[in-house]
């Protein structure tokens, strides 16, 4: 094989990677901002004053922020942010979730 052909050759493979690489990061950061909306509306439901939606915010909130799109450093202040709020009105803090048979507040730490 002439080198002109193996030059061509590893040009289009160092291509297919690069958009390889490149689809990879727009699906991750697509991933990311689909997660912070989610977040963004959890939140905006455990601070409400109805009882049912504050808690339904507190359950969804936990299962979000512990997906595996969010990077650690922004689950470090997802928890601070459900601690401060938990903190601030503690009947918020009162929420359980039981659906693997245990009790569980909605500021658990899962760090």
């Amino acid at each position: 094989m002439p080198a002109q052909a193996w030059i061509t050759l590893i040009v289009g493979v160092l291509a297919v990677v690069g958009v390889m690489a490149t689809v990879s990061q727009r699906t991750r950061a697509d991933n990311r901002a689909q997660s912070w909306q989610r977040i963004t509306w959890c939140l905006e439901r455990t601070v409400s004053d109805n009882d049912e939606e504050s808690e339904l915010g507190w359950e969804v909130f936990g299962t979000v922020a512990s997906t595996p799109f969010i990077a650690k450093t922004d689950r470090r202040t997802l928890w601070t942010i459900a601690d401060h709020i938990a903190n601030r009105s503690p009947d918020l803090a009162e929420t359980t979730d039981t659906s693997d048979n245990e009790t569980k507040t909605g500021t658990e730490d899962p760090r």
